[in-house]
């Protein structure tokens, strides 16, 4: 695609990095590195990266189709469903991070399908950080109740509704939603800054958000981004909600029903384990996304989205 991949991945010092293009309705793709610095497996276009908080979108997604099917009121108390959350919580302030919750609550809570519901009980034994919808505290923990409510009003485990409301009507194979599904993938593993890999490829499955142990390649990523833009009512999940963010570091000026808005658009950012993720979609329908398996994936990724939204084609 001529985006000297390889060399920029040289310059920033990341190993392994994938990156794609929606333009058009079409999708391009470039991969370049290693999955690995110690076995050296090559990247490739269909190769699998941990997008971190990314996968909040996809919850977020999750959410709004309980609303589609009439089965949640975004500004309706969490507490209808979820008891022990104080009555003045909503689903929107989760999804735009004004709930008051803690962004980390470390509770392991195993790896069955009671994980999640147990998770979000300890959250809400442990109270609020400041009360709901005072301000914006980005919080991974809002997002594993809002995990929760897909599953109880939902009526089926987190990871059965990502496959079923949105793997498989993509058609996305090149996917895992934890470590089980992952190691049948050739799977991008984490670097700290001088290149050696991560002690562990994620934190423990009952420390992190729903969803958060999601990979997936960058050029399917491109379907899921695909169906916000061709779906007329998934639209109103990018519109400003007039919420007051501080400087992140990442861009973020305000936010959407689970998206960072941008000035010259939406998008999300990730990080987990020595992995770095970054998705931007413009105004004119364009995506890019960049995915990497280093810690120095932030220079990288902002040289990649900032050329490629500049050209209508690659």
């Amino acid at each position: 695609m001529g985006w000297r991949l390889g060399e920029l991945i040289a310059q920033h010092r990341v190993p392994g990095a994938q990156v794609a293009l929606l333009s058009c309705g079409n999708v391009h793709a470039e991969a370049a590195g290693v999955l690995s610095a110690r076995t050296r497996v090559e990247v490739t276009d269909d190769s699998l990266f941990k997008v971190g908080s990314i996968t909040k979108l996809w919850t977020a997604t999750l959410t709004q189709y309980l609303v589609d099917d009439g089965l949640l009121d975004l500004d309706a108390p969490v507490s209808d469903h979820l008891p022990g959350f104080p009555p003045t919580l909503t689903a929107r302030h989760l999804l735009t991070h004004t709930g008051g919750i803690e962004a980390n609550h470390f509770f392991d809570t195993g790896r069955n399908d009671d994980a999640i519901g147990r998770y979000a009980d300890a959250i809400a034994a442990a109270g609020q950080r400041v009360a709901p919808g005072t301000g914006f505290t980005y919080s991974n923990s809002g997002f594993v109740v809002l995990g929760r409510l897909v599953e109880v009003v939902g009526g089926q485990a987190f990871h059965d509704a990502l496959k079923e409301r949105l793997i498989r009507p993509l058609q996305i194979d090149e996917v895992a939603t934890d470590a089980d599904e992952a190691i049948a993938h050739r799977t991008a593993f984490g670097h700290v800054e001088d290149g050696t890999p991560v002690a562990n490829w994620a934190v423990a499955y009952g420390t992190a958000p729903s969803g958060s142990h999601f990979s997936i390649s960058a050029r399917q990523l491109m379907e899921f981004v695909r169906l916000h833009l061709d779906d007329p009512g998934l639209a109103a999940m990018r519109a400003d909600q007039g919420v007051v963010v501080p400087d992140l570091g990442t861009g973020a000026v305000g936010w959407g029903l689970g998206w960072m808005r941008f000035r010259d658009g939406v998008g999300h950012t990730g990080v987990s384990k020595g992995q770095k993720a970054f998705l931007h979609v413009d105004a004119e329908r364009r995506a890019v996304a960049v995915l990497t398996n280093s810690v120095n994936g932030e220079p990288l990724a902002h040289d990649l989205i900032t050329r490629l939204m500049r050209s209508v084609t690659p």
